[in-house]
């Protein structure tokens, strides 16, 4: 059993694997990990995970399967910590920068436990569990007013897969990533698709192939979307990004529909 950190990345002063090899460590960042592994030690788990000092990203491979594994990492852990570095009350919450990453949003999801804490780690309820349906109502609707998503899929156990594909990629359109890559890399667990890691590849890219991966399941939802289509495709059926989704229609899909889709040399195949 484990405990997994949710957080916003310090601009510098995070804890690397090297480090921690070397026991070289101090900061603020390192500060945050004692926080975090002293309210771990309350949920009776054997190991604290924080993706900034656990993942050797020196190693091309590890860093492959790590940010491929992570959304099957958040679901299994026994809680999801998460530290709200500029929240002091739940009010704060819509402010908080914690809602407007990319990474945060699986992070959210993801986990069937999770415990949220504020600047001074201090616990912002009184729940055992921040996802339960009969948890402090104002915390869940303060979410769903700060990051889109309705509060329902978030008390809920969140089903990932390529379903609800137009509303889903909304709850991506405005948050940030630090690499242009990862708008499309921090949604394949959502829509539980694998791509191949190719930092450098560009966001366009790596966007196209993220939509065409959903498409070999053939949800029309992925269609349901406006504005200028990606320049590095041949098909103008592929959006740019998740905001090409925010212009939505709203449609009325038979239940369990499928259109089939095959992406060819000369465009979309329907």
């Amino acid at each position: 059993k484990y405990a997994i950190l949710s957080h916003r990345w310090l601009d510098s002063g995070e804890p690397t694997y090297e480090e921690m090899k070397a026991g070289t460590v101090a900061g603020p960042g390192y500060e945050k990990l004692k926080n975090f592994c002293r309210e771990a030690r309350q949920y009776d788990v054997e190991f604290a995970w924080s993706d900034t000092c656990c993942i050797d990203k020196s190693s091309s491979t590890e860093l492959d399967e790590s940010i491929r594994s992570m959304f099957r990492w958040y679901r299994n852990s026994e809680i999801c910590i998460v530290h709200l570095a500029k929240s002091t009350t739940i009010e704060d919450i819509l402010l908080d920068e914690w809602t407007e990453r990319g990474w945060t949003l699986q992070e959210l999801l993801a986990p069937f436990y999770i415990k949220f804490f504020n600047k001074h780690w201090r616990p912002m309820t009184n729940d055992s569990n921040d996802k339960r349906k009969e948890a402090t109502t104002e915390i869940l609707q303060t979410l769903e007013k700060a990051t889109g998503i309705p509060h329902r899929e978030i008390y809920w156990q969140f089903s990932p897969g390529p379903s609800k594909v137009d509303e889903r990629m909304t709850w991506a359109a405005r948050r940030k990533t630090t690499r242009v890559e990862d708008v499309a890399y921090s949604l394949m667990g959502i829509f539980d698709v694998s791509l191949q890691i190719a930092y450098g590849e560009g966001g366009d890219r790596a966007f196209c192939r993220l939509v065409e991966a959903i498409m070999q399941v053939g949800d029309p939802s992925v269609l349901n979307w406006k504005g200028a289509a990606a320049k590095h495709h041949t098909s103008d059926a592929i959006p740019r990004s998740p905001r090409s989704f925010l212009d939505r229609r709203e449609l009325k899909l038979a239940s369990g529909g499928r259109l089939e889709m095959t992406m060819t040399g000369l465009g979309l195949r329907m």
